[in-house]
């Protein structure tokens, strides 16, 4: 599994409530921010991609590994 901590930093700017997990509405925003519009229905995808225990949200650990898959590299 990948470092967790590596990726900590980029997942709390995410988290935008600071919950501790990120949200679709949150992906959504990121993606927005960085200029690229998803739409609802690709962001429950990822989320579902990314959300290992299907609890509806990604925590920093499944964060962490999808960012390794993805080859992603911590900020």
């Amino acid at each position: 599994m990948a470092d967790v901590e590596q990726y900590r930093a980029t997942f709390e700017l995410v988290d935008a409530d600071g919950d501790g997990y990120i949200s679709t509405g949150e992906l959504k925003n990121l993606m927005a921010a960085l200029g690229e519009d998803i739409t609802g229905t690709r962001a429950v995808e990822v989320v579902v991609a990314a959300d290992a225990n299907r609890d509806g949200k990604i925590s920093l650990e499944e964060f962490a590994a999808l960012m390794q898959r993805t080859g992603a590299s911590g900020v």
